[in-house]
């Protein structure tokens, strides 16, 4: 496999899955702030929008977003249309990852900072956040990982990722065992370590709760 193709794919690639966590990040936060909304109105919307990206499948969304509503709202970027479709889906699974942290802390916990009359952002800053973090990033590692591997969706729609180069060098005569065997390894190299990472960042935020 010719390895500026590679690393033409590589590129694209790591493009998608940064930009769609990010968006996926972003708004996972406002999808965990409507979950713990007073409002019973806030609570449904989000219920309802969840449980729709959750039932419709991650190409479908693509296919739907590119080709439907991609040249009038987004462009005719590929990349683009990627980065949105799989942000939106995984708002909901890293929304539902934050509220899970956040629910798991006890209660006694947001007690005290009530009776120690701590401002709200002082309280999810010192003593919640540090409590919910591990937590979190069990899960939402879980969805980070599984996000890099969708990213090789996004050639369906002609995104210049990894897979895309790949089925191109191979129309041009390339070995297709080679080829994608190659990819496979790319998304292991990456999806291998950032677990151990995770798991190790979560080892040392309990070590320190427990200190």
């Amino acid at each position: 496999m010719d390895l500026a193709y590679l690393m033409q794919g590589l590129k694209g690639t790591l493009l998608i899955w940064v930009g769609s966590l990010a968006l996926a990040v972003l708004l996972g936060v406002v999808v965990a702030a409507g979950r713990r909304s007073h409002s019973t109105w806030v609570r449904s919307i989000v219920r309802v929008w969840v449980a729709i990206v959750r039932g419709i499948p991650p190409l479908v969304w693509m296919l739907l977003l590119f080709f439907g509503l991609g040249w009038g709202l987004l462009g005719d970027s590929p990349i683009f249309a990627a980065v949105v479709a799989l942000g939106l889906i995984n708002s909901a699974y890293i929304g539902d990852s934050i509220n899970a942290g956040l629910s798991a802390v006890p209660r006694g916990q947001w007690e005290a900072c009530q009776a120690m009359a701590l401002p709200k952002r002082v309280a999810y800053l010192r003593v919640i956040l540090p409590q919910a973090f591990p937590i979190m990033l069990a899960s939402s590692t879980a969805y980070a990982i599984s996000l890099l591997k969708n990213t090789a969706i996004a050639s369906i729609i002609g995104a210049n990722e990894m897979v895309f180069y790949a089925y191109n060098t191979v129309q041009l005569g390339a070995d297709a065992l080679t080829s994608f065997f190659v990819i496979g390894l790319v998304y292991l190299a990456f999806s291998v370590p950032i677990g151990f990472l995770a798991r190790w960042i979560e080892g040392r935020s309990v070590i320190a709760q427990v200190r």
